[in-house]
């Protein structure tokens, strides 16, 4: 493996955090809460849908 993840149903998104970010629509009120999220708690967020 090269460590890379294709996300996305067209595999653009190069991570978790890009998926997200790549939402607009009806998920916008969520994605602008993950990008105005404190780093840390950015960081937990991620962890945590890293280990599902």
């Amino acid at each position: 493996m090269n460590g890379h993840e294709f996300l996305l149903h067209d595999g653009r998104a190069r991570g978790i955090a890009e998926a997200i970010l790549w939402h607009g629509g009806e998920a916008e009120p969520a994605r602008e809460a993950f990008r105005t999220m404190a780093p840390a708690l950015r960081a937990d967020l991620l962890a945590f849908l890293r280990s599902l």
